[in-house]
């Protein structure tokens, strides 16, 4: 350790050594001797009490090491998890894990956090003695959590963080999360149902992750836009935002299914779009969350006034764009959000079909509106509601063919990592099997603004007028 700091942390153990016998603001007694200056006192300790002073300072060292490790790991919750330019699997290798013994549990939380490095290490502690895989982000407006690992496992998990300060809350608005807990919670089937719809469990295993991966991070839905949507303003939306439950969301769809001034809009990427949707959603050609306030913004005098149904994957996405489209559109607009997003929506569809119970999904016409795959961040890519895929359940295409096809690939250019939809025969056309987004990445062509010809092509379709979308007078469903 540099010289400097020895005689630094020699000073501090010297004055703490002088604080030990203090006996009033200015008296201080030692040695059977009582003291009333700061400077006879001091002369005194460092001449009688050396050893005293060498333990403090061994204390102060120690307590120093310990410190820049701990920076060191909350260093580590703050950098970039992979290399810039790389991205994660999307397809499962070598896995024979029973999916009936593992899950993968998507859920998220707004609320004050004080000190997410902390949190971030006691994540880091209880899913490592797990064995848990996913991403963990954690900040000081929440934490939006993916997970995987075996049953047990998980349910250990969920013992835990149902314990924690973001579920400990006694606010009115979250008495609910009290009872995500085994100790305030003693109904069983209660307790059981209340974390089926607030975790969403969903099959899968821990090798639907490569890692696990804990990040410190400024915003756990990166809108870029925190001081418009912040948590106040989230909360003040909640007044004018109305969640639907996925039955309420349905029939609200099919009520409005002939109004002019309703529509329904997706606030995904376009990626994820591509291979499963609402019918007719209006579907947002943009790449990235952060994107989309600007898209209000551009086709903000097609939005206002309007009733309009939102959704995203599991209703994290959902509850940033209506706070923020709550800011910024008219008093006069509707605004409504699927609560726990297309994963509890697809959920309630099941449950529908299972019971059959003449209910209004299992007897009518439309059984779901939904169409196609729920894409998730992981190696899985997606989910579905149908148990058998037939071309009748798919919504993407193959870029080749044209084709029915919903299963990504990875654009083979080194510069691009996008995503591809080409099917089997089309890969096995190939050159070396390999697929690419577009003929400029196949070339290993870039233009003057970076980026290939599809890429440049999105983006002029996401500055492309949302009126132009709203040529029809209804919602089809």
């Amino acid at each position: 350790m540099p010289q400097d700091i020895n005689r630094k942390l020699k000073s501090i153990a010297a004055q703490r050594v002088i604080r030990d016998k203090k006996t009033s603001e200015s008296t201080w007694s030692c040695c059977d001797v009582e003291y009333n200056c700061h400077a006879t006192i001091g002369r005194h300790v460092h001449l009688k009490h050396t050893t005293d002073i060498e333990q403090w300072q061994k204390r102060l060292t120690k307590e120093r090491i310990e410190q820049q490790k701990q920076e060191q790991v909350d260093d580590e919750f703050r950098r970039r998890r992979a290399p810039k330019g790389s991205s994660d699997p999307i397809t499962i290798n070598n896995c024979t894990c029973n999916h009936d013994n593992n899950r993968v549990i998507l859920f998220y939380k707004y609320c004050s956090i004080d000190n997410p490095n902390q949190y971030a290490r006691d994540h880091q502690t209880i899913c490592d003695r797990l064995q848990l895989t996913g991403k963990v982000r954690i900040s000081n407006e929440g934490l939006n959590i993916t997970l995987a690992g075996t049953t047990i496992d998980i349910e250990q998990y969920l013992d835990w963080i149902t314990t924690t300060g973001p579920f400990l809350s006694s606010s009115t608005n979250e008495q609910d999360d009290l009872l995500l807990c085994k100790k305030n919670n003693p109904d069983q089937q209660d307790l059981r149902e209340r974390r089926y719809q607030f975790f969403k469990p969903s099959p899968g295993c821990r090798h639907v992750f490569a890692d696990l991966s804990i990040k410190v991070v400024d915003e756990i839905c990166p809108l870029g836009r925190p001081r418009i949507v912040g948590l106040n303003q989230l909360s003040e939306a909640s007044d004018r935002v109305k969640k639907l439950e996925p039955e309420e969301f349905h029939k609200m769809l099919l009520q409005h299914e002939k109004d002019s001034t309703a529509l329904l809009l997706d606030t995904r990427n376009y990626y994820e779009s591509r291979i499963g949707m609402f019918k007719d959603a209006i579907t947002p050609p943009i790449r990235k969350f952060s994107r989309f306030p600007d898209y209000v913004d551009r086709n903000r005098e097609s939005l206002d006034g309007k009733i309009i149904f939102t959704y995203c994957t599991g209703g994290i996405r959902c509850e940033k764009a209506t706070a923020y489209m709550h800011q910024v559109l008219s008093q006069d607009t509707k605004i409504h959000m699927l609560k726990g997003g297309i994963h509890n929506y697809i959920e309630w569809c099941k449950q529908q079909q299972n019971n059959n119970d003449n209910s209004d999904v299992s007897n009518s016409d439309k059984p779901s509106l939904w169409l196609g795959k729920n894409y998730v961040f992981d190696a899985r890519q997606a989910l579905s509601l149908a148990d058998q895929e037939t071309t009748k359940n798919i919504v993407g295409v193959c870029q080749g063919c044209q084709t029915p096809w919903d299963v990504y690939q990875k654009c083979n250019s080194v510069n691009c990592h996008l995503l591809v939809l080409y099917c089997t025969s089309c890969i096995k056309t190939a050159t070396d099997n390999k697929v690419y987004c577009c003929l400029d990445c196949e070339r290993d062509i870039r233009g003057e603004d970076g980026v290939c010809g599809c890429e440049r092509k999105r983006r002029q379709e996401e500055m492309k007028p949302l009126l132009s979308s709203l040529s029809r007078s209804t919602i089809p469903l």
